[in-house]
């Protein structure tokens, strides 16, 4: 190999580090978020509410409510859950063993620990514990929808 290959040959590989790192300097600045797209709204369940059981019940229906609801069979209905003294797992009820149990599921329950994060969970929670559930037939009123 000549010396000329050679030295085309570093300056190509000098020149892709050179990108490589612009990239990597590029990824660790993320742009903010514009929560005027409506789109984030969605993609973060935050449509109905930043926050609170409002926001948890938006959770429940896109990620619980299918199969938590008074059509199926053989799944616990989640309506009044805090009444009662123990989960199937045999674990007393509480904030701490439900989202347990819904960040790591169980039989026949998918795990959601890399779906929600802790606020998700927070949200989801109180809206177990404050409201929840509504049946098929009186689904939650849409806050963007208003009435004349």
């Amino acid at each position: 190999m000549n010396s000329i290959k050679a030295t085309a040959i570093l300056a190509m590989l000098a020149a892709l580090a050179a990108m490589a790192a612009n990239v990597f300097a590029q990824e660790a600045k993320a742009p903010a978020k514009d929560y005027n797209q409506r789109a984030l709204e969605i993609y973060e369940f935050r449509k109905a509410a930043a926050s609170g059981p409002e926001r948890g019940q938006e959770i429940f229906y896109y990620k619980c409510w299918f199969c938590h609801n008074e059509f199926v069979q053989g799944i616990p209905p989640l309506t009044g859950l805090y009444q009662k003294p123990n989960l199937l797992s045999g674990e007393s009820v509480n904030d701490d063993t439900v989202k347990e149990k819904i960040r790591n599921g169980g039989a026949g329950m998918a795990a959601y620990k890399y779906t929600l994060n802790d606020a998700d969970l927070n949200d989801l929670v109180s809206y177990l514990r404050e409201k929840c559930c509504w049946d098929s037939d009186t689904p939650p009123l849409n806050p963007r929808y208003r009435m004349r």
